[in-house]
């Protein structure tokens, strides 16, 4: 997605962007994760201002991380720096045009509790950052993307699978204590559907994502092949999966309405907490997904996050290259 301020390029979302991109993208992330030393310090002397309105554990580390093994000076704002560009005293544009005449890259994280829970404006706001900054805007998660996430997930569905063309992948709800963002599924289906997966989208009734993803996704499906079905029933959607990528999400229908919310959830505290049962309906060598943090014994039960089937661990690590090949593709002259 290009500024109406310039020719940069922002990365907000996988689907703005064209598969061949992604591709590259991640054949880039293959080599840095085989090759590092081929480009340590190859941004040397550039710059990415990180900002989160909220925490980041991940994203923020292996963001830092990548930016150090590059070579550039990455720097850290936190919500205590409320004067930057939403609800303070300074507008998104000069904030955007200002940090721009330093850095090199911004990113920034900004969830729903930041925006009153008023849906997709977290993702308005990323894209006036974009609209006014002369340098790229990388989405460290807002209230309807997180495309780093769904970059590292396809690069290690790709590495552990060796092909995304005609993998079941399943994107399964699963109890939490309170209502998450949709970003994250929202990301997972649309990445999986522009890679050709067959995808099994399910949950309990009331948790449909909007309208806007699924048609998105069903675009997807027609332009790149795979499937896109929707389901009730665990046992019906995890049947033969070669993926199983499990998710809370919060219901739209009672978005920012977490009281209201709570009582419905609540009836699925058992029964869509995620076991090794679920798992044996999946095909032998299947694979357990979560971008973490995990509720353990919550969301999923130990011996699933710890089980044969898990590469929660190998899908955090590789957020590292995802961010580093990111940051290169964006920043190289």
């Amino acid at each position: 997605m290009s500024s109406e301020k310039g020719t940069q390029k922002s990365f907000i979302s996988t689907q703005d962007w064209d598969k061949e991109e992604l591709d590259k993208l991640l054949s880039l992330a293959r080599d840095m994760k085989l090759n590092s030393k081929k480009y340590q310090n190859a941004l040397d002397g550039k710059s990415i201002c990180m900002f989160f309105y909220n925490p980041s554990t991940r994203t923020r580390n292996s963001t830092q991380v990548a930016a150090y093994q590059l070579g550039m000076l990455p720097t850290f704002n936190s919500i205590k720096d409320s004067w930057i560009g939403y609800k303070g005293s300074e507008s998104i544009k000069d904030t955007a045009i200002v940090l721009a005449r330093y850095y090199d890259a911004i990113g920034i994280r900004i969830f729903p509790n930041a925006v009153d829970w008023k849906y997709k404006e977290g993702n308005r706001i990323m894209r006036e950052f974009s609209k006014w900054a002369s340098v790229p805007i990388i989405n460290f998660e807002d209230d309807q993307f997180h495309p780093l996430q769904a970059l590292t997930d396809i690069f290690t569905i790709q590495e552990k699978k060796k092909e995304t063309k005609g993998k079941k992948i399943v994107i399964s709800w699963a109890y939490h204590p309170k209502p998450l963002p949709v970003s994250v599924p929202n990301s997972i289906l649309l990445a999986s559907t522009k890679y050709g997966m067959d995808v099994s989208l399910v949950h309990p009734k009331n948790y449909e994502l909007d309208d806007e993803i699924m048609n998105l996704a069903r675009e997807n499906v027609k332009n790149c092949g795979g499937s896109v079905s929707v389901s009730n029933d665990i046992e019906e959607a995890y049947n033969d999966a070669d993926v199983v990528y499990v998710k809370s999400w919060g219901s739209l229908e009672h978005y920012g309405n977490a009281k209201d919310e709570k009582r419905m959830r609540l009836t699925y505290r058992d029964s869509w907490r995620i076991k090794d049962e679920h798992l044996d309906y999946t095909k032998k060598d299947s694979i357990f997904m979560h971008c973490l943090p995990i509720r353990r014994n919550i969301v999923a039960d130990d011996s699933v996050v710890d089980g044969k089937h898990s590469v929660v661990y190998d899908q955090a690590e590789n957020r590292l290259y995802t961010a580093k090949a990111l940051l290169y593709y964006l920043l190289k002259d």
